[in-house]
């Protein structure tokens, strides 16, 4: 397999509704689209739930026409544990709303489910609840998805980027959810495109930063920065943790090769006749405007430098 490389790749940023209900999201996707960018609006219902967050059907509805030609896609107002719910949201939101989300099969339901969705002609389908799950059980779980799946439909998987897994599964796409949770517990995490593994260190540790200097000066970045407290920059550090994803992203592109979605009048991609690029695609989930503004910031000022490699 030859040396992944990101080249130029948009900017993937996935963005819930249960956070971005308010005007700040206006010029935050103004900000994010200034180069390539594909938006993924979710409903944000497991956070909503976890935050108590009431969320409404016609609410989350309003929010995707409003952003509708701001969004690559958005997902279904998805009731966990609760999947006749789930379906009939999925289909308020087509026949009342005249939206286009992609369904949301959660573990834990009957496969019957998902047999309905793909024999219903959706070709592209959410995974959730993944988190959570023992590796031993969420394994075979989605080996079983992906045979039933098999040729007829490809899936997003939320929050999953154990690594074990997307490096055995060629998911259409993923989304992380803790892609600046190391930086905030003091250890820096890069990947290492050459061994296909991710490399972790304390943060003010002269002797591991001097050992990973090459490493950090391929994620364009100061080796300086993480070696002492006087010289570390957050912002910088948000920009290598985007850096070091879009180069886990390259990686699993060379790994699994282009992975199609499979055409559909319900594919959530082609509602505007925009083209469903090959996966795999990789998306930062994130609740903060800062951070989402710092990482497609520094995404667009390093893309000539990843364009290079």
């Amino acid at each position: 397999m030859t040396t992944a490389t990101a080249g130029l790749q948009p900017f993937k940023v996935l963005c819930s509704y249960a956070y971005f209900r308010g005007h700040n999201f206006g010029p935050l996707m103004e900000d994010v689209h200034k180069g390539p960018a594909m938006v993924f609006g979710d409903s944000g219902a497991h956070s909503a739930r976890t935050l108590g967050i009431s969320l409404t059907l016609d609410g989350y509805a309003a929010w995707a026409h409003r952003w509708d030609q701001h969004l690559a896609l958005y997902a279904n107002l998805d009731v966990i544990g609760a999947p006749e719910a789930t379906w009939r949201n999925q289909r308020a939101l087509e026949t009342q709303h005249g939206l286009t989300p992609i369904p949301v099969f959660h573990t834990g339901e009957p496969w019957s489910y998902l047999e309905r969705y793909i024999d219903e002609g959706y070709t592209y389908i959410a995974l959730g609840k993944l988190l959570g799950n023992p590796l031993d059980e969420l394994l075979p779980w989605l080996d079983k998805a992906f045979r039933i799946a098999d040729g007829r439909a490809a899936f997003h998987g939320f929050g999953m980027t154990v690594w074990d897994v997307v490096r055995r599964l060629p998911f259409y796409s993923v989304d992380s959810s803790t892609w600046t949770q190391p930086y905030r517990f003091g250890i820096v995490k890069l990947f290492d495109d050459q061994r296909g593994q991710w490399v972790s260190f304390l943060m003010r540790d002269k002797q591991a930063v001097l050992k990973r200097r090459d490493l950090l000066r391929a994620h364009h970045t100061d080796p300086l920065t993480y070696a002492s407290h006087a010289t570390y920059n957050r912002e910088e550090a948000t920009v290598t943790a985007a850096v070091a994803w879009r180069r886990a992203e390259a990686y699993l592109r060379a790994r699994h090769g282009p992975i199609p979605l499979p055409p559909s009048p319900r594919n959530p991609i082609t509602r505007h006749g925009a083209t469903a690029t090959p996966g795999l695609h990789l998306y930062l989930a994130e609740s903060t405007t800062t951070n989402i503004y710092r990482a497609a910031r520094g995404v667009r000022a390093r893309a000539h430098l990843e364009a290079a490699r």
